[in-house]
């Protein structure tokens, strides 16, 4: 979204440029031939949560992700953070953080070894596999997957996760913001992101592996 409004604002400086040198009269037309295409550009542009504009964002964050903190930062909403989501035996365990430090493999002070050629996969637009334990990988499906369905809103993890009444609330108010699902079978990762301004933020990582009770 943000270099389609670079676009328009380069097309806007054009239109302006062509007209400067004109009198009034011809102003008003380049402005009136400004505005039918800006209204046109931002009309025929699909949704910000529609699966291609997504694609585009994603392999921006896997990107950014598999490089640096800083880099990856750039994904955490100020405001709500990020809960990682692991488990401790059969319950999950859910930990709230502010920066990919200490999450990502950067310096072996890690929550997930990431591996960096696994996060590069191409996405299917459907939904996303289900644990299945008489499977060799323990997933119904291999892949890249990813829904617009709020899967975590669905199985309220927070309501057995050991949290605070305060925390639980939190994420459930949180919960109702996804916009987006990614799971990743070979990472046994699923990636809950939400659309919040025009921008994209991962809100929830969840780590847990299937059948692993």
């Amino acid at each position: 979204m943000k270099n389609t409004l670079y676009f328009i604002v380069a097309l806007t400086f054009l239109f302006s440029s062509c007209g400067s040198e004109n009198n009034t009269s011809a102003v008003k037309d380049t402005l009136s031939a400004k505005d039918s295409v800006k209204k046109l550009i931002t009309e025929t542009l699909p949704p910000d949560d529609d699966f291609k504009q997504f694609e585009w964002i994603y392999s921006s964050f896997v990107a950014a992700s598999t490089y640096n903190v800083k880099s990856a930062d750039v994904f955490i909403d100020k405001e709500a953070g990020l809960w990682v989501i692991n488990s401790d035996g059969a319950m999950p365990t859910m930990v709230h953080v502010n920066s990919m430090k200490g999450v990502l493999n950067y310096k072996n002070d890690t929550l997930i070894p990431i591996d960096g050629k696994s996060m590069v996969c191409e996405l299917k637009n459907e939904e996303i596999a289900k644990p299945d334990c008489d499977a060799a990988t323990f997933w119904s499906k291999n892949g890249c997957f990813t829904t617009s369905n709020n899967t975590f809103k669905e199985e309220r993890i927070w309501d057995y996760a050991g949290l605070t009444d305060d925390d639980a609330k939190k994420v459930e108010e949180l919960s109702v913001k996804i916009n987006r699902v990614v799971m990743n079978t070979s990472l046994n990762m699923k990636m809950y992101f939400m659309l919040k301004n025009g921008s994209w933020y991962l809100v929830f990582l969840d780590l847990r592996q299937p059948c692993s009770a």
